[in-house]
Parts: structure tokens; C-alpha cells; sequence
């Protein structure tokens, strides 16, 4: 069921199986199986996430390069609806451990917002991250290339860099040496700092000995046409050339409402979980970016499957078996 502000109540009152944070690959994935095996789910979805940004969506077995991301979140979706989870366009705000269940704060609405609070058995996290991206004074001119041909995965996108002039926009100098990874995908790379940081001597002789030109100016535009790049203008006037550019400037994670719920074990800002992706809490699973692992939509949708069917056979365990009642002999 699609929920909103006008139609909560009957949510306010259930107790889910599970509560999904994030509408993404991965929680569409563990909502739609959590459907089909009968059990009450509920996606909380803030959107703009990852892979709404997503173009093209070249490397997924079985679907057209050319598909974009919003197209495959919105058939999920509907998919997922149309098995029974409920859907709420909210923000997760709080989590709360209450021993044998969850209390799930969420945001709902930009503006006259309401704060209504959902309970269920486990909590699936699969609220991502998203990527930083260079700020500059007209950040359209920057989406209007975001995803297109300037990206921010190298595993997802390097193909699509092979032997092309690219830019590396990096934050750090640890940012810095994705250079000498993308290189295995094309040699033709000029490094860029946006002004954002220092750059060690030591790292200036490492970036000359490869032949990749180092520019420490703000950006102040990206050109080309129909989203395909061909350079980036500095602010000190000097114009880069470029057909493709990768963006290294770190990730912020959708995590904050897990901070306050003991018995997580974290690895930076991943949480650590097993082959089922249950974390170090019984009750709660983390999907995709959130866990320790490769960040790609195949590993969150595989990722959506394991949470779901180990949350069922923990349920179906402790629940009596079904019989067949006519059918029981009679003592």
C-alpha cells in the first residue's frame, strides 16, 4: 500500500516483520522477497539516492545498457507494492531498541512535517550513501554531466573511460591515487584538486612520473554538449580537455540512525555483517553501501534476497507449523 500523511493510521498500529530503511536496489529487493514469502514490510524511502542517478545502467545482466536507474527504482517499486509491502515517502530520523521490536521515527513532509513512529521485528538498513561532488556556482552545469560522463565508480564505469582524455577530481591526496588504478582504463588522465587540498611534493613527483598534469584551481565550469564533456574551465582561466572524468571525493553515509543502537560492530563507517547480511545485531541487516563489501547494484540486489529469506526462516522457525486440520486423525 502506498502510505502518506492521510492514511497512516493503520501503519501506526501494525507491527511489521520489517521496516526497510531505503528504497533502493537492494531494500526493493528485500521488500518484494519479504512479500512473497507472506511477510509485512514496510520501505521508508527519502529519495535521491545513488542510483537515481544512474544514467545508464551498463553492467546488470539482462537489461539494456541504455536503462536508467529511476526507471528500474520506479518498476521496483510497483513491484513491491503489488506483492503487499507498504511504501511511505519519509526520512528515517530515529531508531530505537525496544527488545523485541524497533521504534522507527520517520520525517514525512518538507514542510508542516509529521513525525509519526512505526514498530516492526527487524530493521533491514539499505539507506546507502551518496557521492560528494565538487561544488561550484552553477551546480546544474555539473548534473547536467553527473552520470553521463562524469562518474563517481570506476568499477561500474571505467569501461566507459577506456583510453579517453579524463579528469580525476580528487579531495585528498589518498583520493588522489585513484589515478594510478584508473590507469589500468586509460593513461590519458589529468588530475584535478578544486582547490580543496594540499598536494605533497612526493605526490607531485609520483603524478610527473606518470606523465598526469596536476591543476590546483577551483573549477569554475564544466563544457561540452548533450552531457558529453569535452573540458573544464578553471577559475585561473586555463580550459582542461576532457571527454570523461571520474569524481573522487569520498562518500557521506545514511547511517546516523543506527549510531545509537548498541551491539553494532562498525568498520569506519560500514557495518560489519555475515554471508546473510545480518549484522552483529540479530535483528537488524545491512544492505549494499552500508555493509563492508563492493558497492554495486548486483551485490545490493543479491544483498535484498539474503537479508529477506534469513528474516523468514527466523520467523518460520518460531512459528507453528500449518496443518491440514480435515485431514488430522481424530483421537
Amino acid at each position: 500500500m502506498k502510505l502518506s500523511s492521510r492514511n497512516l493510521d493503520p501503519a501506526l498500529n501494525t507491527i511489521y516483520d520489517a521496516i526497510i530503511v531505503g528504497g533502493g536496489m537492494g531494500g526493493l529487493s528485500a521488500a518484494i522477497y519479504l512479500a512473497r514469502y507472506g511477510l509485512k514490510c514496510l520501505i521508508v524511502e527519502k529519495g535521491k539516492g545513488r542510483s537515481l542517478w544512474m544514467q545508464d545502467l551498463r553492467n546488470y545482466l539482462g537489461l539494456d545498457p541504455h536503462t536508467p536507474g529511476r526507471n528500474i527504482l520506479n518498476h521496483g517499486t510497483k513491484q513491491a507494492l503489488d506483492w503487499g509491502a507498504d511504501h511511505l515517502r519519509g526520512y528515517v530520523e530515529e531508531v530505537t531498541d525496544e527488545g523485541e521490536t524497533f521504534a522507527v521515527r520517520v520525517k514525512v513532509g518538507k514542510t508542516e512535517s509529521i513525525y509519526p513512529v512505526f514498530r516492526s521485528k527487524y530493521l533491514i538498513a539499505a539507506s546507502g550513501i551518496i557521492d560528494n561532488l565538487p561544488e561550484i556556482d552553477d551546480m546544474q552545469n555539473l548534473y547536467d554531466y553527473a552520470g553521463y560522463t562524469l562518474h563517481v565508480c570506476m568499477i561500474c564505469d571505467g569501461f566507459d573511460m577506456w583510453d579517453q582524455k579524463a579528469v580525476l577530481i580528487a579531495n585528498s591526496e589518498s583520493q588522489i591515487n585513484a589515478a594510478f588504478v584508473l590507469n589500468w582504463f586509460t593513461p590519458y588522465i589529468s588530475v584535478l584538486t578544486h582547490g580543496l587540498c594540499a598536494v605533497s611534493d612526493q605526490m607531485k613527483q609520483k603524478l610527473a612520473e606518470h606523465g598526469y598534469p596536476l591543476y590546483e584551481s577551483p573549477i569554475e565550469r564544466f563544457l561540452g554538449k548533450n552531457h558529453k564533456l569535452h573540458g573544464i574551465k578553471l577559475v585561473d582561466g586555463t580550459v582542461v580537455e576532457a571527454t570523461t572524468g571520474l569524481v573522487s571525493m569520498g562518500s557521506v553515509y545514511h547511517n546516523h540512525y543506527l549510531k545509537g543502537i548498541a551491539g553494532l560492530e562498525w568498520d569506519g563507517e560500514n557495518l560489519i555483517t555475515n554471508d546473510m547480511t545480518q549484522t552483529t545485531h540479530n535483528r537488524i541487516f545491512a544492505l549494499g553501501d552500508l555493509k563492508k563489501g563492493l558497492n554495486q547494484v548486483s551485490i545490493a540486489v543479491a544483498d535484498g534476497t539474503l537479508a529477506a529469506t534469513q528474516i523468514w526462516r527466523n520467523i518460520r522457525r518460531a512459528s507453528p507449523p500449518r496443518k491440514w486440520e480435515e485431514n488430522l486423525v481424530k483421537s
